[in-house]
């Protein structure tokens, strides 16, 4: 008799990988349906509409308007304004659904909903899950703190 341990007898722990909760997901883009209603309500008729929230400028802007979407981009820099340090995301507006996601921010491409991890590019497992919830927390915040300047924002690049 062998004391040997099987393979097939030995426990095995299988490693669960990410699982993409997709409720909270749709709940994130609908709360940030209802987040840009409140901060743009005038977007079927205006372009841009410009906030100031504690030391942030923040700037949305309609980049295209369709029949059942709208696409906008919501640009945001600190006070002082250093190279590079102005950011961008990419918002769709799915208005039969009302939600709205975050399609792309202006430091990465275009999001998955998952990626596997450890990947090239150390993109997280849930990448397009932080960048929505990144996107509803400045509104949030434009929401609490913020007010409505005329003023554009410099130094940010008008694509």
């Amino acid at each position: 008799m062998s004391n040997r341990i099987t393979h097939s007898s030995a426990p095995r722990r299988l490693r669960k990988g990410y699982q993409l909760d997709l409720a909270d997901l749709h709940a994130h883009c609908e709360a940030n349906y209802h987040r840009l209603m409140r901060l743009f309500p005038s977007y079927e008729q205006q372009t841009r509409c410009n906030f100031e929230a504690g030391d942030a400028q923040i700037e949305l802007e309609v980049t295209a308007r369709d029949r059942y979407t709208t696409d906008m981009r919501l640009r945001y820099q600190g006070a002082v304004y250093q190279l590079g340090s102005a950011s961008a995301l990419d918002l769709r507006l799915y208005h039969d659904a009302r939600m709205a996601e975050v399609v792309h921010c202006s430091t990465s491409r275009r999001f998955e909903a998952r990626y596997r991890y450890p990947n090239p590019e150390m993109l997280q497992r849930d990448e397009k899950f932080q960048q929505n919830r990144f996107a509803a927390e400045l509104m949030e915040f434009c929401l609490n703190n913020g007010r409505s300047t005329d003023a554009p924002l410099t130094g940010i690049e008008q694509r």
